[in-house]
């Protein structure tokens, strides 16, 4: 479709909105919208990467959008059947269906907030698409981010300090998402946090620590690179200097030098220039 009657598309959502007791049949009508969408005739450009690697719908952009605004009073007003309509919607094996999810449970009121805690606590439990990760910490959290900050830093504190390497790719994902919006008072605690992941020694989380170290980077350069001078000088491992090298472009004069005569100075031992 060239255009969007954006008239239709608010009768559509609204029929939807309306079936919201029935969660089987709110996902049998979400699909029935999207399907009327789909761009079947679309093409795509060879290179170009999904948006995720799970089914996913052919969308004009502010189709998925303008729907998730439009339902952003429904779970307010019922936050029960909202439940459940989310239930219906993560267990589909479509990535819109999964977004529509997260959005609706980062609408429900701060008074349920137990009930999106823990479904985070279920989805962490899966195998999860990157493209989700990110709709997850971008949309479910948005409650709690505003009403209740502090849940939100302590559940990305557990995620970080979680045994498990999924929950800590989350753990980062969230973090790089905190950052922005915090006080300056916060800084030392994600300083803190952010410290461990810097030394590691394997490099296995280091794409999800680079928007981190991004984030504090944008919001005190001088403290960050501070935090990366002294990470490089207690560490002898050559590893920690080559991710803290890509981390250099983040920095501007003079904290870039600072930060890479840092690394030209640091003291490798023996057996500890080897890549994992």
């Amino acid at each position: 479709m060239a255009a969007i009657d954006l008239t239709r598309l608010d009768q559509q959502i609204d029929h939807l909105a309306s079936l919201y007791r029935d969660a089987v049949a709110f996902k049998e009508e979400f699909h029935r919208i999207l399907s009327f969408y789909h761009r079947y005739s679309h093409r795509k450009q060879k290179d170009a990467v999904p948006k995720s690697f799970m089914r996913h719908y052919d969308l004009p952009e502010k189709v998925l959008a303008h729907l998730e605004a439009r339902l952003k009073a429904l779970p307010a007003s019922h936050p029960d059947e909202t439940l459940k309509i989310i239930d219906q919607l993560w267990g589909d094996d479509y990535f819109e269906a999964r977004e529509l999810a997260a959005s609706l449970a980062g609408n429900l009121p701060i008074c349920y907030s137990s009930s999106v805690l823990e479904l985070f606590n279920q989805w962490l439990q899966q195998p999860l698409d990157q493209a989700v990760y990110d709709v997850i910490i971008r949309n479910t959290s948005r409650t709690l981010q505003q009403e209740a900050p502090g849940q939100w830093q302590d559940l990305v504190n557990r995620l970080l300090f979680s045994t498990r390497a999924q929950s800590q790719k989350m753990g980062l994902l969230a973090l790089a998402k905190l950052i922005p919006g915090s006080s300056m008072d916060d800084l030392p605690t994600y300083f803190s946090w952010t410290r461990g992941f810097l030394l590691r020694a394997d490099t296995a989380l280091d794409k999800y620590l680079q928007p981190v170290v991004e984030a504090l980077a944008q919001r005190s350069q001088q403290e960050t690179a501070y935090l990366l001078r002294e990470v490089l000088a207690d560490s002898n491992d050559a590893r920690v200097g080559r991710r803290v090298r890509h981390f250099l472009e983040f920095f501007e004069e003079p904290s870039k030098t600072r930060i890479l005569n840092a690394i030209k100075n640091q003291v490798i031992l023996p057996g500890k220039n080897e890549l994992m």
